[in-house]
């Protein structure tokens, strides 16, 4: 018998996401990043449909992700610059150069985003998360996580990352491009690719 951990039997990991994102690029302890989960669930609440949407996995939690970014900068760290910087179409490329760029070191930039593990012979989603990108080295780019998951994964390479019409006969991991917001701080130019 294991005993049940965080994000085992919950549905929270975008909001643990925007929360781990906002530590690496702010600082927050974890006294305040309690009060914004707080006031985020609260909040939530307050729209039935929506929580429970929330509770029973029934969305990509995109929006979730954006509401609590608008009120983390409203009412906590105001200099959080937030982008959304591909459609729906983007391909996994260029996603990836957007991840490897936000995840050096040199750049005060980080991503959030949204990863569908996919295991073949099934179609389902194996795993449906919400990750930040921490650093990229010679295994991937690796992620910066709330699981615990023994199986979880914790560093993506690159020969794993398809398309959503692209699928690999192998297991494969594609991230919806809609969901990749990149954070920085306003004293930072604003993310863009190199040329």
């Amino acid at each position: 018998m294991h005993a049940f951990y965080q994000g085992k039997i919950d549905n929270f990991c975008a909001m643990y996401a925007v929360l781990n994102a906002v530590q690496v690029l702010c600082g927050l302890s974890p006294l305040h990043a309690r009060k914004i989960f707080n006031r985020t669930m609260l909040e939530l609440a307050r729209d039935l449909d929506a929580f429970r949407a929330v509770l029973e996995h029934r969305t990509d939690y995109v929006a979730l992700v954006d509401t609590m970014l608008n009120d983390i900068r409203a009412n906590d760290f105001p200099e959080i610059r937030v982008e959304a910087p591909f459609g729906p179409d983007a391909r996994y490329p260029e996603v990836w150069e957007a991840l490897r760029f936000t995840a050096s070191p040199m750049v005060s930039h980080v991503s959030i985003f949204r990863f569908i593990r996919v295991i073949p012979p099934s179609e389902k989603p194996y795993v449906d998360h919400w990750t930040v990108g921490h650093y990229m080295d010679t295994e991937g780019l690796h992620f910066l996580d709330c699981s615990l998951e023994a199986g979880g994964l914790y560093t993506l390479p690159y020969a794993r990352l398809t398309d959503r019409d692209r699928p690999l006969d192998r297991e494969y991991v594609v991230i919806p491009p809609e969901s990749v917001r990149i954070l920085s701080v306003s004293r930072s130019k604003n993310f863009a690719l190199p040329v």
